[in-house]
């Protein structure tokens, strides 16, 4: 079973791990605006943690579809401090980032993980990961920018071409003497509704590829799309379905902004296996 080798403990994924979500963004598609607050983002990571979650992913650029790119500046401001405020109290801090700049910072205040949505094609950012020695989540999107994300949602097969798509950037990864790897197939990143189901549908062939698989799926537009709920935050239910589901079929690591309703029912998922 994989572990994760941090810089301070070392992480099992012999059981799911829950990550929760701290968006210091003014314009992420469910929480937008609700932590820009330093101390506020700070206090919601401890809350999500005493929760249950392992891991608190710390994001200062919202990348849901149509998004603007944030100066790395601004999103260094915004990240940094939470960062440093969590790692402080011993939370286990991911940093959800495009830009080697940022990642390179994050660790250096603190942060254990990298999660790439860029799915690591900017080779500063692999030297980065590799120079600190971090686990990094590689993930797939169609193309490095979420403001045209959903213009690229054309697939052969789109599982063959995530898998392809993955193989090739562990393989750069590999190259650059990165080490720790996790993939994500990138739930709603230039996906139709119906490519999202078939990666869930398919996910174990994504397991196959031998790494941790990371999912996130949390309140996301095809849950409401199928479910006809409208706002995000109600959108619990389909989320948590959906997850378990991921389960099933050999996810590790399961990303959310709903992390204690997330511990009950992996607990009770758990207590079903055979």
């Amino acid at each position: 079973m994989f572990d994760l080798r941090l810089p301070t403990v070392t992480l099992s994924l012999e059981h799911p791990v829950v990550m929760g979500v701290v968006n210091v963004t003014p314009d992420s598609f469910s929480d937008g605006g609700r932590f820009l607050d330093h101390r506020h983002a700070i206090d919601h990571g401890l809350a999500l943690a005493a929760q249950g979650a392992q891991i608190v992913d710390v994001g200062g650029e919202s990348t849901r579809s149509g998004a603007s790119p944030v100066d790395t500046n601004e999103e260094m401001r915004r990240v940094t401090e939470v960062i440093a405020g969590l790692a402080a109290q011993h939370v286990i801090v991911s940093v959800d980032t495009r830009h080697a700049v940022i990642a390179e910072q994050a660790v250096q205040q603190g942060a254990s993980i990298i999660n790439d949505v860029s799915g690591l094609r900017d080779r500063a950012m692999r030297q980065v990961v590799a120079r600190y020695d971090v686990p990094v989540v590689i993930m797939h999107s169609p193309v490095d920018n979420p403001a045209t994300m959903q213009q690229h949602a054309h697939y052969g097969d789109v599982v063959a071409d995530v898998i392809a798509f993955l193989k090739h950037q562990i393989h750069l990864a590999h190259q650059d003497g990165v080490e720790q790897i996790i993939i994500d197939p990138g739930i709603g990143f230039g996906k139709t509704t119906e490519h999202n189901l078939e990666l869930i549908r398919r996910l174990e062939e994504i397991v196959a590829l031998g790494f941790p698989v990371l999912v996130g799926v949390s309140r996301k537009r095809f849950i409401g799309d199928i479910t006809r709920t409208e706002r995000p935050a109600d959108r619990l239910a389909g989320t948590l379905a959906a997850h378990l589901a991921t389960l099933d079929r050999g996810a590790r690591l399961v990303r959310t902004h709903d992390v204690a309703d997330h511990v009950q029912a992996i607990r009770m998922w758990q207590a079903l296996q055979t």
